[in-house]
């Protein structure tokens, strides 16, 4: 991905006042914020306890980030087929497509500490014998996976394909992420970093008994060692943004394989069930969409838990990023991020005149 240019600094400086009302409002402590449009980068901006080179826990934009794109990417290369089995054992015959749609019938989560605590007393996240036991616990689950259960959104499908594809291509999926995906972030550690003022803090958590900076939030990321399918990526704003508009672009190319791919998984005609899932990301949900009150009904996006978003409305070539850390305000903090959330995205179609 290519250094995006100087941004629009008028446009910059609104965007942070829309950013500075959410801190003013309580919805988080801390955000930062990536716009495009028509593929050019126009702004960034960053309002609270953050700058505009916060790393911030992506949460499930993972999902997107790392699946997502890798499986595009295999499967525009002819490399990867979407209705094979799942290359990794504890997948029981699951397929790409079923885990990549969230129809594979697998439960949404599972709390894989508690697995951890009750089969092996004391453990250490991301040791092999750690590993061992969730592959065990994840297998017997896919074994029982009911497809007929419709769609269900799931962590445990991404997680099964995050081994799948380091299965298939040989490589662990951090180095995959970084070049084969070229993204400007990294998979968050379990210890606390050497330089913590990098990080939006995502609040204390009661299993690690600490403020979490630069630490992965979800637990059972945490249990496999901050590497996971399904959660674990931290990154700037500005960098989710460049990898999110070079999937625009590449959509926008005539003749790239990975554009045709890209435009085949994002289709709405292809959601399952009239489900908002369509592979590997989401649709918005008419009349109450966290990417506002007048997004296309055929943009896609996806959401994180700890407060992130990234939505592309493809009609008006429009990227947007949000990232906050909403959890670091504790538990009830998803009142004011899914109240923020529409007004955010509304408000930058007004600065930008876009309808």
């Amino acid at each position: 991905m290519t250094t995006p240019p100087a941004h629009d600094a008028p446009l910059s400086r609104e965007l942070a006042a829309l950013l500075a009302r959410g801190v003013a409002d309580g919805a988080f402590p801390a955000a930062s914020a990536f716009v495009a449009q028509a593929g050019t980068p126009r702004a960034v901006a960053a309002a609270g306890a953050a700058h505009p080179e916060t790393w911030f826990d992506l949460a499930s934009l993972t999902k997107p980030v790392a699946v997502g794109t890798l499986v595009a990417q295999l499967a525009s290369e002819g490399a990867l087929d979407l209705d094979a089995p799942c290359a990794h054992p504890s997948g029981a015959g699951l397929t790409v497509r079923a885990l990549l749609g969230h129809t594979s019938g697998l439960p949404a989560l599972d709390d894989l500490p508690a697995h951890l605590d009750a089969t092996l007393g004391a453990w250490t996240p991301g040791a092999p014998e750690t590993r061992s036991v969730i592959e065990a616990r994840v297998s017997a689950l896919a074994r029982q996976a009911d497809p007929s259960r419709g769609v269900v959104y799931s962590d445990l499908g991404y997680i099964l394909l995050g081994w799948h594809l380091e299965r298939a291509l040989g490589r662990p999926l951090p180095a995959l992420v970084r070049d084969r995906v070229g993204f400007r972030g990294h998979f968050g550690g379990v210890a606390p970093p050497a330089d913590p003022s990098r990080y939006a803090p995502t609040g204390v958590c009661p299993r690690r008994g600490r403020r979490l900076f630069g630490e992965v939030n979800d637990l059972n990321a945490w249990a496999l060692g901050g590497v996971a399918g399904h959660a674990g990526l931290f990154a700037t704003a500005e960098a989710v943004g460049a990898w999110a508009l070079d999937l625009e672009r590449r959509t926008e190319t005539p003749g790239d394989p990975l554009g045709a791919t890209l435009r085949a998984f994002w289709d709405p005609a292809a959601r399952p069930h009239d489900a908002p899932w369509v592979l590997g990301w989401t649709l918005p949900s008419p009349g109450a969409s966290s990417a506002g009150t007048r997004v296309p009904l055929d943009a896609i996006g996806h959401l994180g838990f700890t407060g992130t978003s990234v939505w592309i409305d493809r009609r008006h070539r429009l990227v947007v990023v949000l990232l906050t850390n909403r959890v670091d305000h504790g538990p009830g903090s998803e009142v004011g991020i899914k109240a923020f959330r529409p007004w955010f995205h509304d408000a930058v179609r007004d600065l930008l005149g876009l309808p």
